[in-house]
């Protein structure tokens, strides 16, 4: 059983690490550092096409995937590929995916000029959650922190945040109702940057989905990492097909 663990933007595969220890005997995990990862920005900034990045990333997965998890941006990437697959009448490529914390609206209207500016300002106070989040042990000062968050905001830059944000615009263009792969979707009841509303209407959308919310914010790995792969071990178990067969070996 190959689980591969898609990180979001600027961090890297080290954000699954709380996972460790919490999978099933049998399952090889996977996480592949994307071109989007805290030190490749500037390689990947000017990019205009993740979707296909992406494609080739799980294309070079030994064995192929069973299953995606992705976090999110990652999740907004993933989503675009199954959904050009989808119009395309090609296959999905995977049985299942996870979709952590997604960011999507279902229609245009639903962005307006008065959200820029709001969505612009919170990028450094979602890295600064993901940096006080991994160092539990060790806290940050605030004030440390807020500067690791502001300095990696620079480091993302325009052009990075343009990707995001060109993503998620998108979204309401993905043909989500012709994706009829198995999906998870997982959204943070407190999740500030990734509203769970919006995790809702995206599984309201897709064919083959279901919705789990959780307690805390956007990043579930960190926060409830026994709770997170309890979750994906229980849909591994009601997805049918390859995926089912290898879980339950």
């Amino acid at each position: 059983m190959n689980i591969v663990l898609l990180h979001g933007l600027a961090n890297n595969e080290a954000v699954w690490s709380s996972l460790d220890g919490h999978w099933r005997p049998g399952v090889r995990i996977h996480a592949p550092r994307l071109p989007w990862h805290g030190g490749g920005i500037a390689d990947w900034r000017h990019e205009t096409d993740s979707a296909a990045r992406l494609a080739q990333v799980l294309d070079e997965v030994p064995g192929g995937a069973d299953l995606v998890v992705a976090h999110s941006f990652s999740s907004v990437v993933l989503l675009d590929l199954l959904s050009r697959r989808a119009a395309a009448g090609e296959e999905a490529g995977v049985p299942g995916v996870v979709l952590v914390n997604p960011f999507y609206r279902g229609d245009a209207d639903d962005f307006h000029w008065d959200m820029i500016a709001p969505t612009l300002d919170d990028f450094p106070r979602t890295m600064a959650e993901s940096i006080r989040l991994r160092n539990p042990d060790r806290p940050l000062a605030p004030d440390l922190v807020a500067d690791m968050a502001r300095r990696m905001t620079e480091w993302i830059g325009p052009y990075g945040w343009l990707r995001f944000f060109d993503a998620y615009l998108r979204t309401p263009l993905f043909r989500v109702d012709l994706v009829t792969t198995p999906a998870l979707v997982i959204g943070g009841e407190a999740d500030l940057s990734a509203p769970v509303a919006e995790a809702r209407r995206l599984a309201g959308r897709l064919p083959a989905a279901q919705c789990l919310t959780v307690p805390g914010g956007h990043f579930p790995m960190l926060e409830r990492p026994a709770w997170l792969t309890a979750a994906v071990h229980t849909f591994l178990d009601r997805i049918p097909g390859r995926a089912r067969r290898l879980a339950d070996a």
